[in-house]
């Protein structure tokens, strides 16, 4: 009998911790800092984070989600906060998670539901090292889990790719990154026939990008052409008007999912059902004049109390 699993993808932003880490650019985030981080304010997006998480993908499948990759948490410890606690079931979830060189310490990781997902392999593919008038450039790894669902294996691959600022210099890092990626997902699809890859993240590109269409040969149908092709279903949903971040007034939909040729064969054992942005009212800014919007922790340094900037994104498998 058949299953549904929820597979996820939230942009927390700025999880941090209240300690001032002096390796890092985190002085804002601490209680004297700008942003004046208190341990009450962390414990409420602490709270406020897991609250959401568990609901991801809960009225399709009655379970909260098997995997969420994260982006932008500090360290170990904010994962180990978020996971230890009521509302996402505690002792119930793993966590990957490895420190980058990025220097905010803005890092990617992956927590999983230990009942249906077991990890066989992780590691990280460190971006290749640009270097710019400043000197050598440094940002966030991208991470690589491979473990079995339900018993049937998966990839899964989280990024943060280089944010829209500074775009001359961030557009190339996010093409190198992603063709390092690339390649390291082409051995899988040639060392294994069929695999199920998923790569999930903010790749601060909408879906139609040449870091996106030209590494990974994406398409918004199923009906792909060849073993190195991956489906993108956040084309379509970006055609309809879905969005997970907004800058000023306009809408984006950096935040993305991709399936490889092995979700859609004939003889998968792995089925994507739907994917959908999930913004629910209570994850949405309260205020009439911003309306729709992610409600966030904060507007520049002005506190607001809210979740994130983004809204997660989830697919479900049946398996």
């Amino acid at each position: 009998m058949s299953s549904l699993y929820t597979i996820a993808f939230y942009n927390t932003e700025n999880l941090f911790d209240t300690s001032n880490d002096k390796k890092l650019l985190d002085d804002d985030f601490s209680p004297k800092g700008r942003r004046k981080w208190t341990q009450k304010r962390y414990d409420n997006k602490i709270m406020k984070l897991s609250t959401a998480i568990s609901k991801i993908g809960l009225d399709e499948t009655s379970h909260p989600p098997s995997i969420v990759g994260l982006a932008e948490i500090e360290n170990s410890d904010v994962i180990e906060d978020l996971i230890d606690n009521q509302y996402l079931g505690k002792d119930t979830y793993g966590y990957v998670h490895y420190d980058s060189t990025d220097e905010r310490g803005m890092d990617v990781g992956l927590i999983y539901n230990k009942n249906v997902f077991s990890v066989e392999h992780s590691e990280v593919l460190n971006p290749p090292m640009i270097y710019n008038g400043d000197g050598r450039d440094r940002t966030r790894d991208v991470l690589y889990v491979k473990g079995k669902l339900a018993d049937q294996l998966i990839h899964v691959f989280v990024v943060h790719m280089p944010s829209r600022r500074e775009e001359n210099v961030n557009s190339p890092k996010r093409h190198v990154i992603a063709e390092k990626l690339s390649l390291h997902v082409k051995e899988i699809q040639d060392r294994e026939e069929n695999p199920h890859i998923v790569i999930l993240g903010d790749f601060n590109a909408d879906p139609t990008a040449d870091s996106i269409k030209k590494f990974f040969h994406t398409e918004p149908h199923r009906n792909l052409q060849d073993k190195y092709s991956f489906h993108n279903p956040m084309e379509d949903l970006e055609n309809k008007g879905h969005f997970t971040n907004l800058h000023q007034k306009d809408k984006l939909l950096f935040d993305q999912m991709l399936f490889s040729f092995g979700f859609f064969t004939d003889n998968t054992k792995i089925n994507l059902v739907e994917t959908h942005v999930f913004n629910p009212f209570f994850l949405q800014e309260w205020d009439k004049k911003y309306e729709g919007q992610p409600f966030r922790t904060y507007v520049g340094s002005k506190y607001l109390g809210g979740y994130s900037d983004h809204f997660p994104i989830y697919s479900i498998l049946k398996i």
